[in-house]
């Protein structure tokens, strides 16, 4: 039976897995990504959880979903934000085949999540579906008429850094009023501590005072709620997808948002023009790391 080591590396925590055939997670570790450490710190967790994997089964591949833009043709980080600093030019695929002598592969988080929906989750048997992944950050994968769109410059589905509020809050990128500061887990947090006196230190923090019902995190999530929904109105009319699904860390809490979310979209004109179907992740915020496991399983010659 073949084995892969899938690593879903992302913002804040990185994950790494040890799948079967049969899609059977057969151990899993977790670790903080802990960005500002540099990647060489990055690159040295990744060894001590792929040290320990190689040590007790014969693994066939090593497949990666980082986040980044990735260059899948040589499995490099074309580009990476700050939000883990140092990352591009990272040449993850050269470094770890290097080491381990064992084929490894190489995509974006965003569009490894959309890969795992497609082969265990909500995406089953589409073609043309968007998987966005609300995170530290935010991403999508696109495929449209059954592939998965890059672009030029690896660069398509970050939809992190579309111009959500023109001239609004800045960005790490260098632009202001991205997606990515409006509809991320980050984002969340830092809004609420603008406006509050009461400050919290984590996204669990915030959703505690929602949970608490707080008319200030309430009045933030009520805003994050139309932010998104802007959002999967361009991302309807822009691909005219059959289905969007909505994944990442965030998703974990959507008690207190999802029906806000799809009362908007009854109520507007997109569920008449386009019917779309939008969804949480099937797989939660597992999608990256089931669907890393999914590109590791398929041929060299299919990917």
């Amino acid at each position: 039976m073949k084995h892969v080591i899938a690593i879903d590396i992302g913002g804040t925590k990185t994950i790494g897995s040890l799948f079967d055939e049969n899609k059977n997670i057969l151990e899993e570790k977790r670790f903080p990504t802990n960005p500002k450490a540099g990647p060489d710190n990055l690159l040295n967790a990744l060894f001590n959880v792929i040290d320990e994997l190689v040590s007790k089964y014969e693994v066939d591949c090593i497949s990666v979903g980082s986040a980044g833009r990735i260059n899948i043709n040589d499995g490099s980080v074309f580009f990476a934000s700050d939000n883990i600093p140092g990352w591009t030019g990272v040449k993850i695929k050269e470094i770890l085949e290097e080491r381990y002598h064992i084929l490894t592969v190489v995509e974006n988080d965003c569009k490894v999540a959309g890969y795992g929906e497609e082969w265990n989750g909500a995406a089953q048997g589409l073609d043309n579906y968007i998987c966005i992944t609300l995170g530290t950050g935010v991403g999508a994968a696109v495929k449209a008429e059954g592939k998965m769109i890059h672009g030029s410059h690896y660069s398509a589905g970050e939809l992190g850094h579309i111009i959500l509020h023109p001239n609004g809050r800045q960005c790490n990128c260098g632009l202001k009023g991205c997606v990515e500061q409006y509809c991320s887990g980050t984002a969340l947090t830092k809004i609420y501590n603008e406006k509050s006196d009461s400050k919290i230190e984590t996204g669990y923090d915030y959703f505690e005072r929602v949970k608490a019902k707080e008319p200030l995190a309430l009045e933030v999530l009520a805003d994050f709620v139309d932010d998104l929904f802007n959002v999967i109105l361009t991302l309807t009319n822009s691909y005219d997808p059959d289905r969007i699904i909505i994944g990442g860390g965030l998703i974990d809490t959507r008690e207190y948002w999802w029906d806000q979310l799809m009362e908007k979209i009854a109520a507007s004109p997109i569920s008449k023009l386009f019917q779309v179907d939008v969804v949480p992740a099937a797989l939660g915020s597992k999608a990256g790391i089931y669907g890393a496991a999914y590109l590791g399983f398929k041929t060299p010659q299919e990917q």
